[in-house]
């Protein structure tokens, strides 16, 4: 019997210290399950960067610790918000600073570690961004019956369909008309023939706010010859403005723009001397009332030489790029904002160059109002190179966008500046071989990134445009053919 008691005592003491483990074993996992630390859901939006990203990119499953975001290679990835989900009661950290979801800036340049925490739980997770492919070009074949010698494309900002304006080829010049195309839901679509009749080398156009056309070109068949004709389409036909060749004069450069209240204003350069202008004299031609009437640009001397002009509307303002062909050569930007013309650049050139192509220009313009022009002049080393200088809007000081650009020969040259929605300057341009050529600016090295070359053919008549969602449209002509890529961001 003694020795029975003994045993008795230690199995109950087994049997209730059994118990009590697997007791103490499932509270332990019952906390680490409730009071698991975990990261739900992880994101770039759109909305947390709108000067950044053009659209939403978003981890849909969290399964792993180690996160990799795809992004487009020309996202300034330095300032990016991230939006995530995590546990009511996680803390969430990076480098010591805690993080408010779609608010907290970071570096993503290089792998950003997110440190959750409850107080008592821990984990980690490293967010990686990876640049997505870039000039990624699909070819759109032109499948319209029709040979070119010029063109301009555009894409409307309200449908984001891409638009060009075409001079037709034919074997007799005297035939060659202005046409137009656009690619809409993967089909072209055939605009029909522009002019009545031959048309000269140099046109513009642009879209209203609902996006119908309308274009401006030098009419060789109106009563003066070579006057300005503007027309525009009303989704059938095309209507003229007032008269074929409103202006008193024969014309050379055109370029056209709607402005904040609607208005069309047409710059063109006086190739004559007559009605009141003086021959290269900048002439603005608004559409009002049903009826044109002509003015000079006040803030401009007649005596500066206009010899191309680039127009474009931007944050509810006109803004207006000028060739001036006088010694030494130079380029002016204006402003027209509330009724209102003011001088942005006033004959500007870079005090190290001598001399600055007449062959092509152009500009465009941010969101903040700064604007870039693309130019070719001699002040590296005076060899003509291309370039692209901005004005910024708030220190209205003028400074180089990244370094030089080697293109082609000056009487060769053809090229195109255009912003992504997202503020990246490309710049479309002949090589020095006169190859189609495009090229970005690279946020993180502030320079020129590696250029792209379509095809090692000559080619004509360059056009880049963006259209809102992101997606890109190139153009040009090679042995009178239309040429038409597009890229699409990842």
């Amino acid at each position: 019997m003694n020795n029975m008691k003994p045993r008795y005592l230690i199995c109950i003491l087994f049997i209730v210290t059994a118990v009590a483990s697997c007791v103490k074993k499932a509270d332990i996992w019952e906390r680490a399950k409730v009071n698991e630390v975990k990261l739900l859901s992880f994101g770039f939006y759109k909305a947390d960067n709108p000067d950044l990203l053009i659209k939403d990119f978003v981890i849909k499953q969290v399964n792993s610790n180690n996160l990799t975001v795809l992004l487009p290679a020309d996202v300034d990835r330095t300032k990016l918000k991230a939006r995530f989900t995590v546990g009511e009661n996680d803390i969430t950290r990076v480098g010591g600073v805690v993080q408010k979801s779609g608010e907290t800036s970071n570096d993503f340049t290089v792998p950003v570690d997110y440190f959750l925490s409850d107080g008592n739980y821990n984990a980690k997770y490293t967010v990686t961004i990876v640049k997505g492919g870039d000039f990624v070009w699909s070819p759109i074949p032109f499948t319209l019956e029709d040979s070119a010698v010029a063109e301009v494309m555009k894409v409307s900002p309200v449908t984001g369909f891409p638009y060009i304006m075409y001079k037709q080829s034919r074997p007799s010049s005297s035939d060659a008309r202005a046409a137009m195309a656009s690619f809409e839901n993967n089909e072209w679509v055939n605009k029909g023939t522009i002019s009545d009749g031959v048309i000269g080398s140099y046109f513009d156009f642009t879209f209203n706010n609902t996006g119908a056309p309308y274009v401006t070109y030098t009419d060789n068949s109106a009563t003066v010859a070579q006057a300005n004709t503007v027309k525009m389409f009303d989704g059938a036909a095309w209507t003229t403005l007032g008269s074929r060749g409103f202006t008193p004069v024969k014309v050379t450069y055109n370029a056209l723009a709607f402005d904040n209240d609607g208005k069309l204003q047409v710059f063109t350069t006086v190739d004559a001397a007559g009605g009141g202008f003086v021959r290269r004299e900048l002439a603005v031609g608004i559409w009002s009332n049903n009826s044109w009437s002509l003015a000079k640009l006040p803030v401009r001397a007649s005596t500066m030489v206009t010899y191309r002009q680039v127009a474009k509307f931007k944050n509810n303002a006109v803004y207006l790029g000028i060739y001036n062909a006088i010694t030494p050569n130079s380029i002016s930007v204006y402003k027209y904002e509330n009724n209102t013309w003011s001088t942005l650049m006033n004959a500007w050139k870079d005090p190290n160059g001598t001399s600055i192509s007449l062959y092509d220009i152009d500009i465009e313009v941010d969101d903040d109002g700064n604007v870039y022009t693309a130019l070719a002049d001699n002040s590296s080393s005076g060899t003509v190179k291309h370039r692209v200088i901005k004005y910024d809007a708030a220190t209205q000081t003028v400074s180089p966008v990244g370094g030089y650009i080697v293109g082609s020969g000056a009487s060769s040259m053809s090229l195109d500046l255009a912003l992504s929605p997202i503020g990246t300057p490309y710049l479309f341009f002949k090589n020095s071989s006169n190859h189609p050529t495009l090229i970005s600016f690279d946020n993180e090295t502030q320079d020129w990134a590696i250029p792209h070359v379509f095809e090692t053919e000559v080619a004509e008549e360059l056009s880049l445009d963006f259209a809102p969602n992101g997606d890109a449209y190139a153009t040009y002509i090679k042995k009178n053919k239309l040429m038409i890529y597009k890229y699409s961001t990842p």
